[in-house]
């Protein structure tokens, strides 16, 4: 398998820190890719499902995974320390895949591509 550090890797990659932004029909899969003693934090729920169906807690999250979840206000918004993030991506800190570029009137595509999945990298939307 090859992953954004350029390497092939054997086998399948473990992580220990999973952000969960689709939700709930993607969690089964985000919980298989943490590392025993991992965290995956649901943060999202765009994959228009809300709830498990026949949810088992005790076969579907791994041994030794946390499962936590984040749904913050505004509040914890504004005291994120956003400006921080964007000077570690800006002096190349923190690696961001680029995957598609899309202007603004482009916004049906961009949304499609979001959809099949197709980007490889992060969407971003241009306004010039």
């Amino acid at each position: 398998m090859i992953v954004d550090d350029g390497q092939t890797h054997a086998g399948p990659l473990k992580f220990d820190k999973v952000l969960e932004l689709v939700g709930t029909t993607t969690l089964e899969d985000s919980l298989k890719s943490a590392d025993s003693g991992g965290v995956v934090c649901m943060a999202g729920m765009v994959g228009n499902q809300w709830s498990l169906q026949n949810f088992a807690p005790m076969d579907l999250i791994p041994n030794k995974v946390s499962l936590t979840t984040y749904s913050g206000d505004s509040d914890d918004f504004l005291k994120m320390p956003f400006q921080k993030l964007v000077d570690e991506v800006e002096a190349g800190e923190i690696a961001i895949k680029i995957g598609k570029v899309f202007k603004l009137d482009e916004i049906v595509d961009a949304h499609a591509c979001m959809e099949a999945n197709a980007a490889e990298g992060k969407i971003v939307i241009v306004t010039e």
